[in-house]
């Protein structure tokens, strides 16, 4: 049986993070090169592992994954620095030691909800994983305006989930399969909430007192969340892109 545990060395956190880009592919969860997931080195803080600018999701591996220094330095030779990507994961992996993933997408239904002024409803049980532990950031580009990275990250606070107006979402996760699982409950209940609110204006929303449980289901201090799914997820990446580990 394939567990999820925190990497504990380079290898692992390469093959890990490799097959949480070949399952943001098999998902949909991609923008051409334009989005990224990241974790840390085990053992070092000098650098994490991200993607370059220059490849698609379903052709990153294990080995083509690049290190990038917390001091914004590609070294990885010949390749692109995501200059955006890099201003917010090494400011959110700076800020929460505990974590040792971040994912962020622009899905067309994240970036509609992320742009609603009344953000995340609660229509589905699948926003109740998420709703007790979400922030919100207002809309800056993040390669434009010092400092966004660290206003991010102060946004955040201590959630695990976040959405950036008008831009996307944000996930955390102490495993690599904590934080698929936030990034899929939060993407299922934006794309439920674009459905409902195209349908009626007056959604039925579920009341604080059902909505107790679903945010105890989803509250990190019940976590890392989704270790139990985390074997069928890697069967069905081996299955359809088993190159990943390359």
């Amino acid at each position: 049986m394939t567990t999820c545990n925190p990497p504990k060395t380079e290898a692992e956190a390469r093959q890990q993070l490799a097959a949480l880009y070949r399952l943001c592919h098999l998902y949909g969860w991609t923008d051409l090169t334009s989005t990224h997931i990241s974790t840390r080195i085990p053992g070092r803080d000098d650098a994490y592992l991200m993607n370059a600018h220059d490849e698609m999701f379903d052709e990153i591996t294990a080995s083509s994954l690049c290190e990038i220094g917390f001091d914004g330095q590609m070294r990885t030779p010949g390749r692109v620095l995501n200059q955006a990507g890099h201003e917010i994961h090494s400011a959110v992996l700076r800020a929460r030691p505990e974590v040792s993933f971040v994912l962020h997408s622009h899905t067309r239904a994240g970036v509609a909800v992320s742009a609603m002024p009344q953000g995340l409803l609660p229509i589905s049980q699948h926003s109740g994983f998420v709703l007790g532990t979400l922030s919100l950031h207002p809309f800056q580009d993040s390669t434009a305006v010092a400092d966004e990275g660290a206003a991010l990250a102060a946004d955040l606070g201590t959630n695990y989930v976040m959405l950036l107006q008008n831009h996307g979402i944000l996930t955390l996760g102490r495993t690599a399969v904590e934080v698929f699982m936030y990034h899929y409950h939060l993407e299922a209940a934006c794309k439920i909430q674009v459905d409902v609110l195209g349908a009626t204006s007056d959604p039925i929303l579920i009341t604080p007192e059902a909505m107790e449980p679903l945010l105890d289901w989803g509250a990190p201090e019940n976590g890392p969340h989704g270790a139990h799914i985390w074997p069928a997820l890697m069967r069905r990446v081996k299955r359809e892109q088993p190159d990943y580990a390359n």
